[in-house]
């Protein structure tokens, strides 16, 4: 019987912790690092059992101690989300993976046929990367339905703060999770669903020791509990049949000007009728986008654009992905955040019209054909990068673009740009695509005073203007408790009475509390 104590490190903190792009800094006590049995490279009940052990022996360690503690992957968020003045639970090394078996489905499982194929049971430190790389493989045939812009965040992380994605149509990276594996503290496991949409049959989690809730209002506060409901260790994950996608990107109009926000650009960005511009007009053959993004440089005279847009295509029997790590350029699979590193390597921060720079060095317009996992690839570690996103809905768009490039000109010139995306309603009691079809607008770029005016800016011109809206958990936001308020309603109440039903203890609740939560009022 191997001795799984060695599965649990605990390493003090001397110095603070740090997010991935180092904007964050937290000085907490210290991190257990909870490891995966080496001796047990199977992923099943077995392995995953023994985790559990150690996650809640991490648990209970911090509860006798009367410590606080979070849950933390990669560490990938800019806010403050997984930090706590207590103790760190890195999850990182789990990374098991597997399709769930046909019999092992509730006969009432409402999927498609595909769906029922695509199942996967995935532990919570496996990165988007991994997950892309397994599922798209020759041997399983699979791909996610969307993501975020870049692949490096855990599965859970990145469900639990929001990621939202940008698939014409879908809806968020968390809306593919089908059913959740929850340690509520150091003692009780549930195994949730939604009661109007079974999954599993109940021995999967009878195997796990965890109890069976199906209940549509706890999975909906669960799935994107922002790490406040104890440590989520394993999800289902809904997947589809794997394709190709041909990505083509615009910075210039037929006579070779600069695209530009023009009437023509602002009628495709709110109706996305793409037929009515020249330039964004599909070609025969292709269909309709799959996927859609301008990236509006706010400090340009005119305003100009850079247009993504991506066409779904057969796969082609013996295509090899290419998941090489690659320098990172605008174009198909943008991450304004990791483009932005490299641009700091050679320009000193705070560069003025930074978007006009870095279009210059590093806007990659040639076509390109991959899978969805080599598009939005893993991306090198960046720093001293800022991001936040605004949620509206899509018939306030426009209106929510004036009104964020008016605000450039009153609080910045602001080193930023804005990446537009639009994702389809969410079930998710705190998600932030709340609407039929959700217009986001991701505010990327250099981390300065300026730019952190601005985002703290944006709530304010909003509430001024009278535009319901939502903000990522995961970037940076100015959430107060009455703006969570505002945006939520009575899906707040829900999520609350949730946490209080699954944590019925306060201490527990106490423990998964940190100070992210309570200036949101989320902490009751």
């Amino acid at each position: 019987m191997p001795n799984d104590d060695a599965m649990l490190d605990w390493i003090p903190q001397s110095v603070p912790w740090k997010n991935w792009h180092e904007t964050v800094k937290a000085p907490i006590i210290g991190t257990h690092m909870v490891w995966y049995p080496a001796d047990e490279p199977q992923y099943g009940s077995s392995a995953i059992n023994r985790c559990t052990a150690q996650i809640q022996r991490a648990i209970a360690d911090a509860r006798a101690k009367g410590r606080s503690c979070r849950v933390v992957g990669r560490g990938w968020s800019l806010s403050d989300i997984a930090v706590t003045n207590g103790a760190l639970i890195d999850l990182s090394r789990l990374k098991g993976m597997k399709p769930l078996a046909a019999q092992q489905l509730d006969p009432a499982y409402p999927g498609t046929p595909d769906d029922a194929a695509g199942l996967w049971l995935i532990q919570c430190g496996a990165y988007i990367s991994e997950i892309n790389r397994m599922i798209e493989s020759d041997r399983f045939g699979r791909s996610m339905r969307t993501t975020g812009a870049a692949n490096g965040q855990t599965i859970v992380g990145a469900a639990a703060t929001g990621t939202h994605g940008s698939v014409l149509g879908r809806n968020a990276l968390h809306d593919q999770i089908v059913a959740v594996h929850l340690l509520a503290g150091d003692k009780k496991q549930y195994w949730l669903e939604r009661a109007s949409y079974p999954v599993l049959k109940p021995s999967l989690a009878a195997s796990l020791g965890a109890e069976v809730k199906r209940d549509d209002k706890l999975f909906n506060a669960v799935v994107l509990g922002l790490g406040a409901f104890g440590v989520i260790h394993n999800v289902v994950l809904e997947t589809r049949p794997r394709a190709l996608f041909k990505a083509i990107s615009f910075d210039k109009d037929a006579a070779g000007k600069p695209l530009v926000l023009d009437e023509a650009m602002r009628k495709v960005i709110a109706t996305l009728d793409f037929a009515s511009h020249p330039m964004l007009k599909p070609a025969a053959g292709l269909g309709k986008p799959y996927f859609f993004q301008p990236i509006i440089d706010p400090n340009s005279n005119p305003v100009q654009v850079l247009a993504t847009m991506m066409f779904e295509q057969p796969w082609q029997q013996g295509y090899q992905p290419d998941y090489r790590m690659a320098e990172a350029k605008f174009g198909p699979g943008y991450d304004f955040l990791s483009t932005l590193g490299r641009l700091l390597d050679v320009f000193k921060p705070g560069v003025p019209l930074v978007a006009q720079v870095a279009k210059a060095e590093l806007f990659d317009t040639r076509p390109r054909t991959a899978s969805w996992g080599e598009l939005f690839g893993f991306k090198t570690p960046r720093t001293l990068v800022a991001s936040g996103s605004v949620a509206v809905p899509l018939e306030r768009a426009l209106e929510t673009l004036d009104i964020l490039i008016a605000l450039n000109k009153t609080v910045g010139p602001a080193p930023l740009v804005f990446g537009c995306r639009y994702v389809a309603k969410s079930k998710a009691l705190l998600a932030m695509n709340r609407f039929d079809t959700t217009f986001v607008v991701s505010i990327d770029g250099v981390y300065n005073k300026t730019s952190l005016a601005f985002f703290a800016a944006v709530p304010k011109a909003m509430e001024a203007a009278g535009i319901p809206f939502g903000q990522h958990w995961g970037k940076a936001n100015d959430y107060t408790p009455a703006r969570v308020r505002a945006a939520f309603g009575s899906n707040l109440d829900d999520w609350i009475a949730a946490r209080h039903e699954l944590l019925p203890d306060p201490a527990d609740r106490a423990m998964f509390t940190n100070d992210y939560m309570r200036k949101r009022g989320l902490d009751a």
